[in-house]
């Protein structure tokens, strides 16, 4: 018996000297090898809908900067601007960014008035002609062929004019079609017309589609009978759910600083999210957030605004 016990006596003391070096492990390190979860990150609590759109680069830079730490509010892709107001009205987010003419008449619409306009997406107005993408032809080439515009009195028509009439172009020969901003594109996709008389923001979505420029002038600003500034100079309008006002403050100090970011920095967050080439985007303005001003108040009134400080 003394022999065996002998014989088992390292092992013995092999064994006790495991338990003791594992022990003093674990309380060096409490949560290694625990089978007890951690306390689960609540989810961001604001959510905000959006469409993709080059125009969006605030957003996408803004939710960049969230990443590695606590997001203190969530993108929710949706799709399209009406999509997104349905979701506003049923609760399924609380604040979106929808196309600004379409933003006038989800205000309008029932359900609408819980609502409200807390900031705007903006982008150079400008005045821009582009030419369907497989037309090869110059300023000069446009007697006879069809381009679209938004109204006969439109500030961009008349400032196009001008600027073809200087350059030598018989303008009296060039056909118009008028429709709206919206439908030129598809338009001029479906061959339907040969160029579009559109302004920049919308040159930015043309371009990308293959077709090309022909003629830009950045100087010209909105603001006109068909064209109020307020609402021509928005390209988006930050809609929000009247219970989500509080919450969204973070949100809006976010979209400002992302504004306030170099230019490069922006586009590099647009190209990264929807794929754009960062040369296209570098020959193109920036868009930036802002809040609402007295313009907008103005055009919409003060009970469709809300005003965050």
């Amino acid at each position: 018996m003394n022999r065996k016990r002998q014989m088992l006596a390292p092992w013995i003391v092999l064994l006790f000297t495991t338990i003791l070096l594992c022990a003093a492990c674990r309380k060096q390190n409490p949560h290694q090898g625990s089978l007890q979860p951690g306390p689960a990150q609540s989810p961001p609590s604001v959510r905000i809908g959006y469409g993709d759109s080059p125009l969006l680069g605030p957003l996408y830079a803004a939710d960049e900067r969230q990443a590695g730490r606590p997001r203190a509010w969530q993108a929710v892709p949706i799709g399209s601007g009406g999509d997104i107001g349905y979701s506003l009205i049923s609760g399924a987010v609380d604040a979106g960014f929808v196309e600004t003419n379409k933003a006038v008449k989800l205000l309008k619409a029932p359900g609408g008035e819980t609502l409200k306009v807390a900031g705007a997406v903006q982008f150079p107005y400008g005045a821009t002609l582009v030419i369907r993408k497989d037309l090869n032809i110059r300023l000069g080439d446009l007697a006879g062929r069809t381009i679209a515009a938004q109204e006969p009195d439109c500030k961009l028509l008349h400032q196009f004019r001008r600027d073809a009439k200087r350059l030598g172009v018989d303008v009296d020969r060039i056909r118009t079609r008028f429709m709206s901003f919206d439908e030129m594109v598809p338009a001029l996709e479906a061959g339907k017309v040969d160029a579009v008389l559109v302004k920049g923001s919308y040159a930015v979505l043309a371009e990308h589609l293959g077709h090309k420029v022909l003629y830009q002038n950045w100087d010209i600003k909105a603001g006109d009978e068909c064209c109020p500034a307020a609402l021509a100079q928005s390209d988006y309008f930050l809609v929000v759910r009247g219970g989500a006002v509080e919450a969204l403050k973070p949100v809006v100090q976010s979209l400002l600083a992302a504004s306030a970011l170099p230019p490069a920095e922006l586009r590099k967050a647009v190209s990264k999210r929807l794929g754009y080439s960062r040369e296209d985007l570098e020959r193109l303005p920036t868009a930036n957030f802002v809040t609402v001003g007295d313009d907008l108040r103005k055009e919409l009134g003060d009970g469709r605004c809300l005003v965050l400080r």
